[in-house]
């Protein structure tokens, strides 16, 4: 009964429109990789002078166009973080002993980066406490993803601090996974304990204080929990918030959040699965979706604009006359997911060209943007 009172459905307009396409933006190809006339010592971590990435997924960008994201050295290599700034790659691994994966999320003007890394498990016999930065009690435990903020050289844990129920029994929150960061600092992410189900809860960390979609959380006007939840944007202050829920049927709905109220988003009449990953001041959002009959994996990006207007479809298309990882001109993606968007529009993301195909990141730009 989680919908009864907190989900309001966006306008018509929105839910049932059709989709623009977006034939006038640009679309490059992104994938970490290293110079061949490098040194081997400047090269992104697991890579050598003339090498690219396995995979790669772009996943933020800031007003600059520095563009953050996770890669994958060789097939089979562990996920590392990267940050690209005037087209050059850095390796962002997160510094602890045996981490097994890091993947940079968000990043703002400022430079700010926040992501998430996963530990490798604890000494058994010594297990520190629950809320530790060090805390992995099984391998497959999602309590050994926790979040990190990094700026100027500098790694932090990024935890969600233990709350109390109704009934004043304290709980922990040992993993968590932050998205964004804006330009004021605040980090937009979710909070889970020990699964990435019932326990997941939309979050935002503020300089006033940490809030969520927990029951009475602070962040709706509403009591009710949004379990299965995360937060993944906002705009300056917070006025509006954008995001996932799992509805009654199991599947990822779009959210928006104003006034303490969340609004369920489609971008399309035939939408059964949609996620809203990011939205920029301008109120523009974007995310990904699929339709009823479709594969399980097909994926779709789109960008939402706040006048009402049709969604445009940003499906990645091949642009380069040489081709894209070996697929040809005017080829479209199978999948495509935009995972964030700047204050001048520009698109960043990740596509598969075929069903189970490695991935690639993406930068979408709109005409007139240099």
């Amino acid at each position: 009964m989680k919908n009864r009172i907190l989900f309001s459905s966006i306008a018509a307009t929105l839910m049932l429109a059709g989709q623009a396409i977006a034939q006038e933006y640009t679309f490059v190809s992104v994938d970490v990789s290293c110079p061949s006339t490098a040194d081997a010592s400047a090269c992104p971590a697991g890579l050598a002078p003339g090498q690219v990435a396995a995979q790669t997924g772009a996943r933020g960008i800031n007003a600059r166009g520095d563009i953050v994201g996770f890669y994958v050295a060789t097939t089979g290599g562990r996920q590392r973080g990267f940050l690209l700034r005037k087209g050059r790659f850095t390796s962002v691994d997160f510094p602890v002993a045996g981490v097994r994966a890091t993947v940079a999320n968000g990043i703002n003007a400022r430079g700010e980066i926040v992501g998430q890394y996963t530990l490798p498990v604890h000494d058994l016999n010594n297990p520190p406490p629950e809320d530790s930065p060090l805390y992995c009690p099984g391998a497959a435990d999602p309590a050994c993803i926790k979040g990190f903020y990094y700026w100027n050289g500098e790694f932090s844990t990024v935890l969600f601090p233990t709350t109390v129920d109704e009934n004043g029994q304290e709980h922990k929150h040992p993993g968590a996974i932050p998205q964004r960061i804006t330009a004021d600092g605040d980090i937009y992410g979710c909070l889970h304990d020990h699964d990435l189900g019932p326990s997941m809860f939309g979050a935002v960390w503020t300089r006033f204080g940490a809030f969520s979609l927990a029951a009475n959380g602070g962040q709706l006007l509403d009591p009710m929990p949004v379990s299965m939840s995360m937060n993944n944007g906002g705009t300056p202050g917070g006025g509006v918030v954008v995001g996932l829920f799992t509805d009654m049927s199991n599947q990822p709905r779009g959210f928006v959040l104003r006034s303490g109220m969340l609004e369920a988003y489609a971008p399309t009449a035939a939408t059964n699965l949609s996620a809203i990953w990011d939205i920029n001041p301008g109120q523009q959002f974007v995310g990904t979706y699929r339709e009823s009959g479709e594969l399980t994996l097909k994926r779709h990006a789109f960008l939402q604009s706040p006048d009402g207007s049709n969604s445009i479809n940003l499906d990645f298309r091949c642009q380069e006359l040489a081709g894209c990882a070996g697929a040809p001109l005017g080829t479209v993606a199978f999948a495509t997911i935009a995972y964030s968007i700047n204050a001048e529009g520009v698109v960043v993301g990740q596509y598969a060209l075929v069903n189970g195909a490695p991935l690639h990141g993406f930068i979408a730009i709109p005409p007139g943007t240099n």
